[in-house]
């Protein structure tokens, strides 16, 4: 009887085109997408992973990710603008790529990252996830996001989309304060491990039976683009470390930091993980 093929991490999330206008004069194209982001960390720890995703053949960055999407013909690429030309970020898609499937998921995995950007992580993709996963760290980005009739990203109630009933399938959801804004917290943190994103104010980890506040590192933010990404894989790194939550919490905010210190996907230098984290 033959095996089925096993890695450490599954990343499930489409890689992107990014064009980041980030002020008068200042804009820059650049390869985008949770996969991404996650798949930085990940190389720079030395960790055995795959990642299941989708683009179309206008794909420019084929040569800068380790793990080639599936490419469907006749497609786009899932295009993102952030701009922050109003003070704040403000995220438009103007193009999606197709879904994720369910057979597009062909390994095990120690933790699986479900890290959709726009509305490519079907449900019924997310419970062949879960069912070849031993822990699945979900974005609620993946599981929340709309667009308007301009095409700005917007954030739809949890309870009325159908991942609400998967809940139960999700090890620990992240979530930043504006997607918790759009769920019932506390009936969330009686399904799953529910961990709140606070930027410079660390995070909160929230499970059925305790709260954990959890400080950031100090860090001079420069673009605040992949830092939930970035997070999301310290924080599956800890889990396979078997780690405790806290301490979870405490890489998660480290890898987030690097992220928002450099603009587009980071380089990451481990060497510089604090000693009490290594």
């Amino acid at each position: 009887m033959s095996l089925r093929p096993s890695r450490d991490v599954l990343v499930v999330g489409n890689y992107c085109h990014d064009l980041l206008r980030l002020g008068p004069g200042r804009q820059t194209h650049a390869l985008g997408g949770s996969s991404a982001y996650i798949s930085a960390v990940l190389d720079a720890v030395a960790v055995d992973y795959t990642v299941a995703a989708v683009a179309g053949e206008d794909f420019r960055y084929a040569g800068q990710v380790r793990h080639p999407p599936r490419v469907v013909p006749g497609t786009r690429t899932t295009q993102f603008t952030a701009d922050w030309d109003t003070g704040e970020r403000v995220l438009r898609v103007s193009a999606r790529a197709e879904p994720i499937r369910p057979e597009d998921i062909t390994v095990d995995a120690r933790v699986a990252l479900a890290c959709g950007v726009m509305g490519e992580l079907l449900p019924e993709t997310l419970v062949r996830v879960s069912e070849r996963a031993r822990h699945v760290v979900a974005d609620a980005q993946g599981l929340l996001r709309t667009l308007d009739g301009e095409g700005r990203v917007l954030h739809v109630r949890l309870s009325e989309t159908p991942y609400a009933a998967l809940l139960g399938r999700i090890h620990v959801l992240k979530a930043s304060e504006d997607e918790a804004r759009a769920m019932d917290v506390e009936r969330v943190r009686q399904q799953t491990c529910l961990v709140i994103t606070r930027g410079h104010a660390g995070c909160t980890v929230l499970t059925s039976a305790a709260r954990l506040d959890v400080p950031a590192f100090p860090a001079d933010e420069v673009d605040p683009t992949g830092a939930g990404d970035c997070f999301l894989a310290g924080f599956a790194l800890g889990l396979l470390r078997e780690l405790p939550l806290a301490r979870c919490a405490e890489l998660a905010n480290w890898f987030g930091a690097q992220a928002v210190m450099q603009v587009g996907v980071p380089k990451v230098d481990v060497a510089a993980l604090p000693a009490a984290l290594r």
